[in-house]
């Protein structure tokens, strides 16, 4: 059964806003999954629906739990703190109950192996009863639980949902999103995450845990290179680390000044309170926000500017000594930031505080990188109807290689599908992950092939999770 036509979307109205988890969760569940649980995207949808992808777990209720233990026990065993990291964060996101204030059941059946998983349970509907106590309580153990195994604690951020929605919404989308070939969530690209908790909280929380993480640790959310970063991040460098590491993965740093000019606000002993928008930041290799400042406002780059306005305020609070006034324009500020993006979202930060000059950072890296893809797909698009010879025993199935290039389904970029579609019968998809977890799932289940088939595929998988592009393909074809 391919997962892209085993969904109804309408029934599940957000199960990929936190895409890049589930892409982690993806990789590390694929690596070894005796329970042939179809994808973690069904651990997040109704008893119903969740039913079409359990694979031989019993309750479904209990199936999210599941799909993190088990994508928790690969990442541990292959040492993988992002991994662990991802699958802590997937266990916590809300899972769809269908109508708007209706909390989701617990798992009550089934006993997590891993006690970091044990620990935790999924975010409720923000508009069921309770919902805010119980969504913080729930990010704040998230944050202990990262942190216990040497993760970045403020990824528990990153676990938050939407803003309440109306009960009387008989649609039961509420104030969601659901964007498929986002691999970041738009639950960040569209900025309509709603913090839980704060820095301050969290450095809280994690006091005296037991591990190596804090909240200026290396980031852990988007477990693999492969997959886009996380939200919450890395440790904070300097002011001027800052547009070091943007000049080194090709950015150019286009403004007339490299510090903030303050506005007529008094922050205290912390006035270059400006937010940057640009690419490189702690070694991304997409967009993100930070702090203008990282000497005072120390933490690192964030996909999802709240993350950002929100350590700021707390810090206005706490460790600037600003006044009411600036104080109250930042959280008006913040608010202004919401349903924008990108350099806007900044725009809409700095303006609010009334500074200008804020640095603004502009790649100089897509040209060449667009010109690298129009070459690689080149070389590709014509193997779509190509077939594999392979000597591995691939049961009832023949050529499962994966195809990259330009139009498939319609798509305007670049992505991923089988190249025989007859035996592997699932759409397009921007992240390789979704296309070899799927043929590796059918390879075991449907074509019954050998043993050391699905090894191999499973070894392709994992090799080309380390790669994009073309040579992600190439990376997971290889194995046959």
């Amino acid at each position: 059964m391919a997962i892209g036509t085993a969904i109804n979307k309408r029934e599940v109205p957000q199960e990929h806003s936190h895409e890049q988890f589930l892409d982690t969760v993806r990789t590390s569940l694929n690596t070894n999954n005796p329970a042939a649980i179809t994808d973690p995207v069904f651990g997040l949808l109704g008893d119903a629906a969740a039913a079409g992808g359990k694979g031989s777990i019993t309750d479904v209720e209990c199936l999210q739990q599941a799909t993190a233990d088990q994508a928790f026990t690969n990442a541990k065993a292959a040492n993988d703190v992002n991994g662990m990291t991802a699958a802590l964060i997937y266990r916590a996101l809300e899972r769809n109950t269908g109508k708007v204030g209706l909390a989701s059941n617990s798992c009550t059946t089934i006993q997590a192996v891993n006690p970091e998983i044990a620990a935790l349970s999924q975010h409720q509907d923000p508009a069921s009863t309770g919902a805010a106590a119980t969504n913080k309580a729930i990010a704040l153990e998230l944050a202990k639980q990262i942190a216990s195994i040497g993760g970045n604690a403020t990824e528990a951020i990153n676990s938050g949902t939407f803003a309440p929605g109306s009960t009387s919404d008989d649609t039961g989308k509420g104030n969601t999103c659901d964007t498929t070939n986002d691999p970041i969530g738009c639950i960040f690209t569209q900025n309509l995450l709603v913090p839980d908790v704060t820095t301050d909280e969290i450095n809280a929380a994690i006091a005296g845990t037991a591990g190596t993480g804090s909240t200026n640790g290396s980031a852990a959310g988007s477990a693999s290179s492969s997959s886009p970063a996380a939200a919450a991040a890395p440790a904070a460098g300097s002011a001027n680390s800052s547009t070091c590491a943007a000049a080194s993965s090709g950015a150019a740093v286009t403004s007339n000044t490299t510090s903030v000019a303050a506005g007529s606000l008094d922050f205290g002993s912390c006035p270059d309170a400006g937010i940057v928008f640009g690419p490189g930041f702690d070694g991304r290799n997409q967009d993100s926000f930070e702090p203008a400042n990282t000497t005072q406002f120390t933490h690192g780059s964030a996909l999802n500017i709240g993350v950002i306005t929100s350590f700021m305020i707390d810090r206005f609070k706490s460790n600037c000594a600003a006044g009411a006034d600036p104080i109250s324009a930042a959280t008006a500020a913040q608010t202004a930031t919401q349903g924008k993006t990108g350099q806007a979202a900044a725009d809409a930060w700095n303006s609010g505080l009334g500074l200008t000059d804020v640095p603004v950072l502009t790649s100089s890296a897509n040209a060449s990188a667009a010109s690298s893809a129009s070459t690689a797909t080149s070389s590709t698009t014509s193997s779509s109807s190509s077939s594999s010879s392979s000597s591995l025993d691939l049961g009832s199935c023949t050529n499962p290689t994966i195809v990259f290039g330009p139009g498939f389904d319609g798509r305007t970029e670049e992505s991923f599908e089988p190249a025989n579609e007859a035996d592997f019968n699932h759409g397009s998809a921007d992240n390789i992950a979704v296309i070899s977890g799927f043929i590796c799932q059918q390879l075991q289940d449907k074509c019954k092939a050998s043993s050391t088939a699905t090894a191999a595929c499973a070894s392709g998988s994992a090799a080309a999770s380390k790669a994009s592009g073309q040579a992600a393909a190439d990376a997971f074809n290889a194995a046959f």
